[in-house]
């Protein structure tokens, strides 16, 4: 692992004498500074750039040399000699590698070093144009060379190769063989045709059907890019590797026929042997060539392409049943805490019907059966038939809203010694049992309210089949860059698995060998995804789960004081963040104080946190909450709710005051008040629930409250001392809360008749 950090510190050293191990990578840019293309020689300032050791760069521009001076490019010589020095100068300076930079200034030394060749030989606007184009090959050939360069330096402790390098790779390989253009063998055969087909054939054995495919048409085009047949060229060479990938089951000799069968198709296609750019006979070479090579050397070739990515994501159905089952739990556990709310309320409104109705028919009995001769005939042997006809009665007076004597059936009056009486008496208790039924929450609106629980049900579950279909994405792209990435750094992954939700959250869920080194991993998934990243914990099995960081973060502080200084406070108060970048700081004040108040706002703040973290917006959360509290039956349950929602990705606040008391807000140098606009919760079946926006940015700072803060005092505006506090300089939150509630102690002449709670949140930009 050290020896590439040696040859890197090699930049800043002084000039050294040349070893052996430096002719292979003065032949290579020997023979990439042969090649041409449009009669340009671009690719050995670019080489000699991206590979070339800076501490013998006086040796490299010397094969620079000779390589022009051998491939008729010696009128053009001093251009790339001065742009090679221009390029060695600035390495003398630069204090760390940037290919981005590094490639600016090698296309930058090329248009320098061409624009000295001009001032002796221009001709007009088209030389200019060709400087331009040159220097810009140079640049992407310089990107390309390094990743090649990276690549095999490294290929001892690398065990994946992305297929960027691989494209990269088979790309130098060409520029190499069309530095072999000119030299002939005896009889006219090409030495660079024989290595292209060689080199081709190496790829088809070695790599993928794609990565064969890509790297048959990178060879075949560079190779050949000095000619006009680059393009035909490219086609063979394409078709060839991929025969010959299919038959690389039967080993070398079947590549070897694949890759001669699909030379053989583009012969029949040309219908003529001399005008295809490779002979018959210069493949029939390379192909023996490539058979004959010993195992040893295929073993050293295999160790650079053996290991392209290969990684294995879960499946996209394996993952769809993971996501709709996590969502599923977040709803089966707020329907279940809703289910406890309504338990003990069904069983009660049940009861208390029953009841209702048989105090009903007792009450009348008593104040018109009493003294009546036949009143022990009709409610003891006769009962059964008298219960029947007063329930017959009970359902005219629902269904007509009131029971005269001629609604009443023939049979009761002639049996009724008191009928009259008994009408009159009836409406009467009736009326009483009404009142008494709206009093309890069991009017008839019940079923209007059970109704908008199942209607508010159905509109999350279509929210949930939106979000499920377009909600969310698999992100299959990023998840071999981010493999190949890692290798480079020496981690392998092992699994691996990329989400983007719609609102722009990133998710990564990986397996590596080296766990620990957390902070390069997010290094890693930070370049590739382009978002701050986190590791938010560890599943089951070693599994890091990774995600992205929000823009803003909420300091939130919290300071409360229950009445008369008592244990039990009325208030509840309750913060948290949800997936999809939203914190949620939520106080409810039940109606008075106690246990009793404490168990109203605890039961509407837990049923608001499991709603939304579910995936409720907060209208349906509060509209739902809100029927389920008016059909409690056992007592009035009322409480307020002070929710805030800030989006943490772009600084959006929404304020819903649903009964609760105002909220001060600092935004920049400005004060601003935001009031209620509802009534509390489970006092009404209908509730308006609308929202009150701010956008917030960084420093920007609120205060939530409830009545007993916002009620202390005794100034014309009461909130005056609250806009004070908050425009006073705090370093945190802590701070301000403790300042505000111990200032509306003093107000209230410290006596404290109300429970107090105090919510200060700050906004800070990550």
């Amino acid at each position: 692992m050290s020896q590439p950090k040696l040859k890197e510190q090699r930049n800043i050293e002084t000039l050294r004498a040349p070893v052996l191990r430096d002719i292979g990578m003065s032949l290579l840019l020997l023979l990439a500074s042969r090649a041409s293309v449009l009669g340009m020689f671009p690719f050995g300032i670019a080489f000699f750039a991206a590979c070339f050791d800076k501490s013998i760069a006086y040796l490299g521009i010397t094969a620079m040399a000779i390589a022009l001076l051998t491939a008729l490019g010696s009128t053009a010589l001093m251009k790339y000699i001065i742009a090679a020095l221009i390029f060695w100068i600035y390495t003398r300076f630069r204090t760390k590698d940037n290919h981005i930079i590094d490639a600016t200034v090698c296309g930058a030394s090329v248009i320098a070093g061409g624009l000295t060749f001009l001032i002796y030989g221009f001709v007009g606007f088209y030389d200019i144009l060709m400087l331009f184009i040159e220097a810009l090959t140079a640049a992407l050939m310089y990107i390309v060379f390094k990743k090649s360069y990276t690549l095999m330096r490294n290929r001892k402790n690398r065990t994946h190769a992305a297929q960027d390098e691989l494209i990269s790779l088979a790309l130098t390989i060409g520029v190499i063989i069309t530095g072999l253009s000119g030299i002939t063998l005896p009889f006219g055969i090409s030495l660079s045709n024989i290595v292209s087909v060689y080199a081709v054939m190496c790829i088809a054995l070695h790599t993928s059907l794609a990565a064969a495919g890509s790297g048959g048409l990178c060879i075949g085009f560079m190779s050949a890019m000095s000619s006009p047949m680059a393009v035909v060229t490219m086609g063979i060479y394409g078709i060839s590797a991929l025969c010959g990938n299919l038959l690389k089951a039967f080993g070398r000799f079947g590549v070897a026929i694949g890759f001669l069968g699909g030379s053989a198709v583009a012969l029949l296609y040309a219908g003529n042997t001399f005008t295809l750019p490779v002979t018959i006979i210069e493949t029939a070479i390379g192909a023996l060539l490539f058979i004959l090579t010993p195992n040893r050397a295929h073993n050293i070739i295999n160790a650079v392409f053996a290991h392209s990515i290969r990684i294995e994501p879960l499946l996209s159905d394996v993952r769809i049943k993971q996501y709709l089952a996590m969502q599923l739990e977040k709803t089966a556990g707020a329907f279940k805490s809703l289910e406890e709310c309504f338990e003990n309320a069904s069983e009660k409104r049940l009861k208390a019907y029953n009841k209702d109705v048989a105090s009903l028919f007792d009450e009348v009995a008593d104040r018109v059966c009493e003294g009546c001769p036949n009143a022990s005939k009709c409610w003891q042997s006769d009962f059964t038939r008298t219960y029947r006809s007063i329930m017959l009665l009970l359902d005219t007076i629902e269904t007509r809203g009131i029971l005269t004597l001629t609604s009443v059936p023939v049979a009761f009056r002639e049996k009724c010694l008191r009928c009259e009486l008994f009408v009159v008496e009836f409406n009467h208790v009736y009326e009483l049992y009404k009142k008494n039924l709206v009093h309890m929450g069991e009017a008839v609106t019940g079923r209007d309210l059970v109704a908008r629980q199942y209607r508010e049900t159905a509109q999350l579950l279509e929210d949930m089949s939106e979000e499920i279909t377009a909600g969310f994405a698999f992100r299959e792209d990023c998840e071999e860059d981010i493999v190949s990435e890692l290798d480079k750094i020496g981690i392998t992954a092992f699994e691996i698995s990329v989400i983007e939700s719609g609102h722009g959250r990133m998710e990564v869920y990986l397996d590596a060998n080296k766990s620990t080194e957390t902070g390069k991993i997010e290094g890693v998934l930070e370049s590739i995804l382009c978002a701050p990243m986190m590791l938010e914990g560890v599943e089951a099995g070693g599994l890091m789960h990774f995600t992205s960081r929000a823009k803003y973060t909420a300091e939130v502080a919290v300071r409360q004081i229950s009445r008369d200084f008592s244990e039990v406070s009325g208030d509840s108060i309750d913060s948290f963040t949800t997936d999809d970048y939203k914190q949620y700081i939520v106080i409810s004040d039940g109606m008075g104080s106690g246990k009793r108040a404490m168990t109203e706002s605890h039961i509407t703040l837990k049923l608001i946190r499991e709603f939304l973290q579910s995936g409720f917006n907060v209208k349906t959360a509060i509209d739902m909450i809100n029927s389920a509290l008016c059909l409690r039956l056992d007592y009035e349950c009322f409480s307020t709710v002070d929710l805030l929602c800030i989006d943490l990705m772009t600084g959006v606040s929404e304020f819903y005051k649903i009964g609760g008391a105002e909220s001060i807000v600092l935004h920049g140098s400005n004060v601003e008040t935001v009031f209620s606009v509802s009534l509390p919760v489970g006092m009404m079946s209908e509730i308006k629930v609308q929202s009150q926006t701010k956008r917030l940015q960084d420093g920007d700072t609120i205060i939530m409250m409830t009545d007993g803060i916002s009620e202390a005092g005794f100034g014309t505006v009461r909130t005056d001392w609250l806009k004070k506090e908050i425009q006073m300089p705090r370093d945190t939150m802590d701070e301000l809360a403790q300042a505000v509630i111990e200032t509306a102690v003093k107000k209230s002449r410290e006596a404290v008749v109300d429970d107090m709670t105090v919510a200060a949140i700050r906004l800070i930009e990550n």
